[in-house]
């Protein structure tokens, strides 16, 4: 927003123009590290005050500030987030240009600029490391829309009228380069700019844009497709100077397994106590439905809701898992109302309590409980634990995230706590993927000949299936040979040999070093959650130790703005410290505006939530609607109108529902379970040999199981009977392999939405979320 200090009546468009743009980064493997250069000035006859806001990636921590106005250079000096807190409240405000910078909703952050007086030029640079998103075999590289200045009507609100023609009289410069290193060789797919990629050597390619004239009107995305298959790769950097080296190693476990002939006993606990009265019960009521949807055919469930008593779903200690009960139990968790206690210590009696020694049970809790008697439940639950293990949930940050960490611990479980604004149902379904499907245990490795000074993570517990997962290792003496990866998967034993290539580009190597650092920032915030007192204290100084040292922000830490400037007594360049709000706020109001004063403001994010919402689904992102199509899956895992519905429209629909999941370019991997559900009743049904089914079914069947295969969510044991029908069907209608990209066009074209549809029906739901992939 910006403040006008004249008395013009006249309203003065386009105030502040963006005159460049220019995006630098490195890439290596999954890492990345981009500085972003924006370039603006005032073009108006009046002083202006204005605010810029970028967001950055949900897994990326900035890096790096620095603003440039009025011949001042401003920095950031990362400092520990109570001190920084003091020195803003300390700060007495002078009269020049003033700089404010705060995070006002998460990864959102927002500077206010002071004045900019007339042919002004204001230079921000921001610098942020990002772990890309990784789903079978892509990378996907994004950088947010970049909105040109917009003028702000007097009473603070956009006008409506300019957003259509923001970037229309907006001539800017605007210039790509990106360094990759990959670990192996790469195509480079961007459907959103022009991009010319020249490839060096040794896995090396340089990016940069293919012509003039382009912009950042939409979202940079560029997509990075791994060439080959590798479940282990890995690279490796030394110094001869210091005869030291740093390791960098990448496993993606692809683990071969037989289908469980029986099911798993699941015990969920809900708070329903006051504190969860509201969004918080609505959250997890919507997490056990979802629950609820990832068991399968042989498991047997039973539900506990803990008020003021326990309230149970079913009187028997458990029921089956079939469609009377999953019906029976999403009404009753929908029937479920906050009371006044909780008895959170009953519960977990409940479900460990009357259990025999070799039972195994997977206990989910869900509370936003303090636990004032916290000792007396985990000495309790040590005593009682058996072979079951507790997975719980602490929904906001009031919950007592040392006695659910502690819980998960002795259990042999995995603690989560969801904070404001974080959906709960991914955490959950993430969750449920890893216990239904296979990880790797009791992991060694041999490092071979090198000597290993310190890695990172220090212990693995476990990896999963199709996960990605990174080590770092710093060497002393020579770096080089092979690194043997050992563990089992169930009973059975694996070993995994990884060659190792050389890192060319000294930047990745330093790269490669912030996010060892980082990860080592994360563990300690991982382990902190489990310590009081003295060593809480010392972990939570060590983490702004290593922040501050590698210029990395993080929760414990905060940037202190600063001048350097010269004495011009002394003749020697001192610092200045510029006040810094480090609290959030979710406004976007700047108070001490003008209200009588013309505003101009720049903003950069993403133009997609300036967009209104007219109904209940159509105004839904596709992630939204890709949950509520999961919450409607049948226990069998066919999606339908009615469970008693033909078998046909029932293949119809599942067959739709699961392009909707595979159809786009997104991270669906939280759906791995429920999808592979949804394979299973494909299997079976498509056995019966008096199926009613046209031309049009089966190229959509040939259509879905292709993309499951190329996603690579098919579980092992599915994959023989998948191909059987996929060549089948192409002997039938004599479709070729290179034939399924007209088949996805031609189904994307029959679909449409009626506009006079009801917008709450399943098949609107299934078209809308498949038709946002375009």
């Amino acid at each position: 927003m910006a403040n006008n200090n004249t008395n013009h009546g006249k309203e003065l468009k386009n105030n502040i123009i963006l005159k460049e743009v220019n995006i630098r980064g490195n890439l290596c493997g999954e890492f990345a590290e981009y500085t972003i250069d924006h370039v603006y000035e005032n073009k108006g006859i009046n002083d202006v005050e204005a605010i810029y806001t970028f967001p950055i990636p949900e897994r990326a921590v900035i890096s790096g500030f620095e603003a440039v106005l009025g011949g001042r250079t401003i920095k950031g000096l990362i400092q520990d987030k109570d001190e920084a807190n003091k020195i803003y409240e300390n700060f007495n405000q002078k009269d020049n240009n003033t700089f404010l910078l705060e995070e006002f909703s998460d990864n959102i952050f927002r500077i206010v600029i002071g004045k900019i007086i007339p042919n002004e030029v204001v230079k921000i640079k921001i610098s942020y490391i990002e772990e890309l998103s990784y789903e079978n075999r892509n990378l996907k590289l994004v950088i947010p829309t970049i909105i040109a200045p917009i003028n702000l009507s007097k009473d603070n609100t956009l006008d409506s009228s300019a957003l259509g023609s923001i970037h229309k009289d907006n001539d800017y410069k605007f210039t790509l380069r990106l360094l990759v290193e990959s670990l192996t060789k790469l195509e480079f797919k961007c459907s959103s700019h022009k991009i010319k990629v020249e490839y060096e050597e040794n896995n090396l390619y340089k990016v940069t844009l293919d012509g003039n004239n382009q912009r950042m009107d939409k979202d940079l995305e560029i997509i990075l497709e791994e060439l080959e298959k590798l479940e282990t790769t890995g690279m490796i950097y030394d110094y001869p100077r210091d005869d030291k080296g740093i390791l960098y190693l990448r496993f993606i476990p692809d683990l071969e397994i037989e289908q469980k002939s029986s099911g798993s006993n699941y015990i969920f606990l809900l708070d329903i106590s006051r504190s969860m009265d509201g969004n918080k019960l609505i959250e997890g009521k919507n997490a056990l439905q979802l629950c609820l949807r990832n068991l399968t055919l042989g498991d047997t469930f039973n539900i506990c809701a803990f008020g003021d008593k326990l309230n149970f779903f079913a009187k028997e200690t458990k029921v089956d898992f079939n469609e009377e009960n999953l019906s029976s139990a999403s009404k009753w968790i929908e029937e479920l109302k906050a009371e006044k206690n909780a008895v959170i210590f009953d519960a977990i009696k409940y479900a460990l309590l009357g259990k025999s020694e070799k039972e195994e049970n997977v206990i989910f809790l869900f509370t936003d409980d303090l636990v004032e008697n916290e000792k007396e439940i985990l000495n309790f639950v040590e005593e009682n634990i058996k072979e079951s293990r507790i997975f719980p949930f602490g929904i906001d940050t009031l919950v007592n995230s040392y006695f659910i960490n502690k819980l998960a611990r002795i259990s042999y479980g995995a603690a989560e706590v969801i904070y404001p604004g974080e959906r709960i149902e991914d955490v959950v379904l993430k969750q449920f993927n890893r216990i239904k499907n296979p990880q790797v245990t009791d992991i060694e490795i041999d490092w071979g000949k090198m000597k290993v000074e310190t890695t990172f993570p220090r212990t693995i517990e476990y990896m999963y299936d199709k996960e990605p997962f990174s080590i770092f290792a710093k060497i002393n003496g020579e770096v080089g040979g092979v690194v043997t990866l050992k563990g089992k998967v169930g009973k059975e034993r694996i070993q995994r040999i990884i060659m190792l290539n050389d890192l060319e580009l000294e930047e990745n190597v330093n790269l490669i070093e912030k996010i060892w650092y980082k990860k080592r920032i994360e563990s300690l915030q991982h382990r902190v959650k489990y310590e009081r007192g003295e060593l809480q204290e010392a972990m939570n100084n060590k983490i702004v130790e290593i922040s501050k040292k590698v210029g990395i922000i993080c929760k414990e830490t905060s940037f202190i703005l600063y001048e350097e400037m010269e004495d011009p007594i002394l003749g020697i360049r001192i610092r200045e410290i510029l006040p810094v709000k480090t609290t959030k706020s979710l406004e976007l109001s700047y108070e001490s505006l003008d209200g009588d004063s013309e505003s101009t403001a720049f903003y950069y994010k993403d133009l997609s939530i300036l967009k209104e919402e007219h109904d209940k689904y159509a105004g839904f992102e596709r992630k939204q609607l890709l949950k509520v199509l999961a919450s409607n899956q049948f226990a069998s895992g066919a999606f339908g109108i009615n469970v008693d519905d033909s078998i046909e429209n029932n293949i119809r629909y599942t067959t739709k529902a699961m392009l909707a999941f595979v159809i786009g370019n997104e991270d669906t991997k939280i759906y791995t379970n429920q999808l592979n559900k949804s394979i299973e009743f494909l299997n079976k049904a498509l056995k019966n040999t008096d199926l009613d089914l046209n031309k049009d079914d089966y190229l959509n069947l040939l259509l879905l199981f292709k993309l499951s295969i190329k996603k690579d969510i098919l579980l092992s044991f599915y994959k023989e009977n998948i191909d059987r029908e996929i060549h089948k069907i192409q002997e039938i209608f004599q479709v070729q392999d290179s034939d399924v990209v007209e088949i996805k066009s031609e189904f994307i074209k029959r679909l449409g939405v009626n506009p006079n549809e009801p917008k709450d029906t399943l098949q609107y739901i299934i078209h809308t979320a498949i038709l946002k992939t375009i």
